[in-house]
Order: structure tokens, then C-alpha cells, then sequence
């Protein structure tokens, strides 16, 4: 695997496959986009587009959303005036593989919890959420963690009455419990707003897939923070007509930067334009458990189109990603990499995203 220059470790984002426009009580953008960084426009020798380090913002790719009135009156919310439910869980999904057979579902599930005002008045959501899951016996014995980056712990989500709120949370195996009955979330509101109780309506769950080596690996629940809901608007990216196989990290040492590739193919009578240029989101997860931390991060980045302005018809063109691994991890820790192509009008069910493991080498 060809090696890629040094980076800083990846910035945790949360609300990973959100998209839609968020709302501050600031006037001033929340967000802001990071620059540009200078990068000669040249191929490598095979024809591959070299990876830049070039962090995307949080939102710059997505669809533009009619924005939420700012209330600059609106106090925290109260468990007494909202209503939750996390209706499903999905799997991240993942695209043929180049040279190598595709890998087995991730030991991992993703749900967004839904949060509508019942109130007759506007309410804020702020800061961490921690969430913790029960039974009718109490609390699952099982991992929880909640801490997110300071751009989420302090955005702001304002929901007007009758408006809704989401909360993502990140379930991975192995999940080898029994639970006693119908289990639902306990949502820890933020600025002391009490405990929500919202139901689980999917019995769906993380494999119990023991791994043999790491017998201390459990079940962890993560939570982000609370966002609006995303609007996934009728796809018409030009994107969308592209396929993509990648060629995944098969092993690597802790802390190493590796390389990672995605092929995008136009099999259209017409080129496809990568202006403006898309981003693509990275995200690591890892299981934890007695005393071994679970990997939960992401980052959004920005594609490299300086020497590549479009994917001609009947043609491809293969792009590097760098990939770090975190530092710490033992030999033998399985790291589960998704990676999804971001652009404004591109569904958040688009094929153009993948999942592979990485194995940490000794």
C-alpha cells in the first residue's frame, strides 16, 4: 500500500449523514468553510489523482434547506414537552470491491432518533447527549458514550412546536444480551432538561460475533448531539449517474497513514462534471470494553479536482484517500472504515459509499 504524507488525526464531525441547513441563535455562520489549500494540479505517474489534506465544512455539501427561524428566546427544552422515537436502524452499506471479495456486513447499526415539540412553545436543544439504553429489567450492560467535538456541543438546534429534532446514535457489536421485553432510550437532555424516554421500534441488533482474540470487545451505544432533521431531496447530482469501486486497506499499524483507493466510472454517452467539486465523508469505528476505548470518529473532506475536471463517458478515473489509523490501537483490532461521497442533490442512499475493515498489524 502506497504511503501518503503525514496529517493531523481526524476531527470528529457529528450528525455524519446529515444534510440540510443548520440554525444558529448567532447571527454570525456557526460553520464556517475551511479554506482552500494549495496543491499542485498533476497526476501521478499512473494516472491516479493524488490525495490532498483538505478538511470540507460541515454542511458545504450539502442541499441548501429552507432554514428554522431563529428564536432568540427559546429556552432549553424539557422531557415534559417532547416526544421521541427511534423508528429503524440501517447498516452501513457497501460498493464491489477491486481485486478482492466483498467483506461481511459490519458488526455495526446506525439510528436517528426522532424528538417533536409537543409544547405550544419554541425550545432549544444544546450540548452532549447522553443516552443510555433499557429494558424492563433497567439499563443494558452494555458501553455508552457521548462526547463530541466542541462545533457540536455548541450548536444550537432550535424546534418550533410541532417541529422535530433528530439525535444519531452508533450501535456496535457484539451484542450477545438477552433484553427482557420491549427496550427503549433514555435520553439525557442537555442543560438539564430531564430524562426522555423514546421507544425503540426496530428489534434489530448487532450480531453477538465474539472475536476469539479480543475477548474484552463489547457492545458500545454512541450518541452525537441533537441536529435538525435531514432533508434527503430527489436526487439530480450529476454524481448520480457514476459507480464507484474501491481497493481498501487490508492491514496497517497504529497511528500509520495509509492509502486507500476509489474508482469513479461514467458509463453514460456523457462526461460528468466534478465542478463544483465534491467532498467525501471518512468514518472509523472500532469496538471497545473493560478499559478499551471505542473508536467512533469521522471527518469531512474535500475531493482533489485540480488536475481532473470530469469523468469522461465510458471512462474512470481512480482517486487516493489518505487513511490514518488512531494511534493505540493493539495488534489484531479489527477498524471499520465507511466512506460516502458527498455533493449537493446526491441522495443520502446513494451507491457512491462503501465500508471495509482494516486489521492493526503488530
Amino acid at each position: 500500500m502506497t504511503r501518503v504524507a503525514r496529517f493531523a488525526v481526524l476531527v470528529p464531525l457529528v450528525l455524519l449523514a446529515g444534510c440540510g441547513s443548520r440554525v444558529d441563535l448567532a447571527t454570525t455562520p456557526s460553520y464556517p468553510v475551511p479554506p482552500h489549500v494549495s496543491a499542485a494540479p498533476t497526476l501521478l505517474p499512473d494516472g491516479t489523482v493524488p490525495w490532498v489534506e483538505e478538511p470540507g465544512g460541515n454542511n458545504e455539501f450539502s442541499t441548501p434547506a429552507t432554514p428554522r427561524l431563529a428564536d432568540p428566546n427559546a429556552g432549553p427544552c424539557r422531557a415534559d414537552q417532547l416526544r421521541g422515537e427511534l423508528p429503524s436502524w440501517s447498516a452501513p452499506k457497501g460498493v464491489v470491491e477491486s481485486g478482492a471479495r466483498p467483506q461481511r456486513e459490519p458488526a455495526k447499526l446506525i439510528g436517528f432518533v426522532k424528538v417533536t415539540n409537543t409544547g405550544k412553545v419554541a425550545c432549544r436543544l444544546r450540548g452532549e447527549v447522553d443516552t443510555r439504553m433499557r429494558d424492563q429489567g433497567g439499563e443494558l450492560r452494555i458501553g455508552y458514550s457521548h462526547g463530541v467535538n466542541d462545533e457540536s456541543r455548541t450548536r444550537v438546534t432550535v424546534v418550533p412546536p410541532g417541529g422535530d429534532a433528530v439525535l444519531r446514535l452508533d450501535w456496535t457489536g457484539p451484542f450477545c444480551l438477552h433484553p427482557n421485553g420491549s427496550v427503549e432510550l433514555d435520553i439525557r437532555l442537555p442543560e438539564e432538561g430531564g430524562s426522555l424516554r423514546a421507544p425503540v421500534r426496530s428489534a434489530d441488533r448487532p450480531p453477538c460475533s465474539q472475536d476469539e482474540n479480543h475477548p474484552e470487545y463489547s457492545s458500545y451505544l454512541s450518541a452525537s448531539a441533537f441536529d435538525e432533521p435531514p432533508t434527503d431531496a430527489a436526487t439530480d447530482s450529476p454524481l448520480a449517474a457514476l459507480s464507484a469501486t474501491q481497493e481498501p486497506v487490508v492491514s496497517a499499524r497504529s497511528g500509520e497513514l495509509e492509502t486507500c483507493y476509489v474508482r469513479l466510472e461514467n458509463k453514460t454517452d456523457k462526461a460528468v462534471s466534478l465542478d463544483p467539486c465534491p467532498g467525501y465523508l471518512q468514518q472509523l469505528a472500532s469496538e471497545g470494553g473493560n478499559g478499551v476505548r471505542p473508536v467512533n470518529d469521522s471527518g469531512v473532506f474535500r475531493m482533489n479536482c485540480r488536475p481532473i475536471k470530469e469523468i469522461p463517458a465510458h471512462g474512470s478515473v481512480r482517486f487516493a484517500l489518505g487513511l490514518r489509523v488512531p494511534q493505540g490501537l493493539a495488534a489484531g483490532r479489527p477498524l471499520l472504515v465507511n466512506w460516502r461521497l458527498l455533493a449537493p442533490g446526491l441522495s443520502l442512499g446513494s451507491p457512491l459509499a462503501g465500508f471495509f475493515t482494516v486489521t492493526v498489524a503488530a
